[in-house]
């Protein structure tokens, strides 16, 4: 990571074609200057190398075939490919590069906590009505004075504060590590497009890493809040913990599987909107920018629908289980 932090440092700043020359142009030097033994690999510039090298020439063969006869690549030797050419997306204000790779790192395991977490959330909200169902408790609790609402009331709001507190912890100790990982928060305002990890260089809109994880970590609070609801739901109308654990993770984990069978058009689109299809940050950006794969054309707008379903679906499973729990104890 020394090497790493440290031609970071040097190449952070405007993305232009300039910087990009710059940049490949130290990394030339390193790697021709230190024998295949010795030379520690630089995955920063090898990145944005993969992307602005030639495809019709070798370059990494070239700069070996001149170290074995004890001369040098240089980058005026080099074709090197455009901003224009990849595509990237301009703004008024130009690009950022800086640290990207430790960044895609987070995202990635920012996405795989959030499947952790949904499942620790649905364990623990499966218990919720079914343990009472499995021990015959429900006629006893609910013709107590409170049953009838706010011992119901009461049930909902623990379970969703229990989730919400397993989402937060862990989001602090990933932040941590992350912390300890990257030697600070370096790369937050490195542009989403020069995140030569992702490959979102055409990405419609004007956006940070920090901004993006900001955003994720609301699109998983608000998707973890519609699985809770669900599961809650699910957990009222079973008769065992059991059964409603597995209906709930077939819920959560169907919509997957359903887009196997449908791969465009408006059910698929909808079945987007769910968690298990747009929890990954790096197919959330590219799904939501688009109406191929998503209902709208504005990626903001996409964001907006999305979070609304989530929370709308998270209000009607609680008051569908309010309902019906009260209805129990009437009847």
């Amino acid at each position: 990571m020394e090497l790493y932090h440290k031609v970071v440092g040097e190449s952070t700043g405007e993305f232009s074609d300039q910087k990009v020359r710059e940049i490949l142009a130290d990394y030339m030097d390193r790697f021709q200057s230190t024998d295949v033994d010795n030379r520690t690999f630089d995955l920063f510039s090898w990145e944005i190398a993969d992307t602005f090298f030639p495809n019709d020439e070798s370059v990494y063969s070239k700069m070996n075939d001149a170290m074995e006869q004890g001369e040098k690549i240089t980058i005026d030797q080099i074709n090197l490919k455009t901003i224009k050419d990849i595509g990237f997306t301009q703004f008024q204000m130009p690009l950022k590069i800086g640290s990207f790779v430790t960044w895609k790192d987070l995202f990635k395991v920012t996405s795989d906590l959030f499947i952790l977490t949904s499942i620790i959330a649905i364990l623990i909200c499966s218990f919720v009505f079914s343990s009472d169902t499995s021990r015959n408790m429900n006629q006893l609790l609910l013709s107590t004075k409170f049953g009838r609402n706010k011992l119901t009331i009461s049930k909902i709001i623990a379970a969703t504060l229990i989730s919400i507190f397993v989402f937060l912890f862990i989001q602090v100790i990933s932040l941590g590590s992350f912390y300890v990982y990257n030697s600070g928060f370096t790369g937050w305002d490195t542009s989403i497009q020069t995140n030569f990890s992702l490959e979102l260089f055409s990405f419609p809109v004007e956006i940070n890493h920090l901004q993006v994880f900001c955003l994720a970590v609301v699109l998983h609070f608000i998707s973890l809040l519609s699985i809770v609801g669900i599961t809650i739901f699910v957990s009222s109308i079973t008769r065992s913990p059991f059964s409603a654990l597995t209906i709930s993770l077939g819920l959560f984990f169907l919509p997957k599987a359903l887009t196997q069978l449908f791969k465009r058009g408006m059910v698929y689109k909808l079945l987007n909107l769910f968690p298990i299809n747009n929890y990954s940050i790096e197919d959330f950006l590219t799904l939501m920018s688009t109406k191929r794969e998503f209902i709208l054309n504005s990626f903001v707008q996409n964001i907006v629908v999305t979070l609304v379903v989530l929370l709308v679906m998270k209000i009607v499973s609680d008051g569908v289980v309010y309902l019906r729990m009260k209805q129990y104890q009437v009847t």
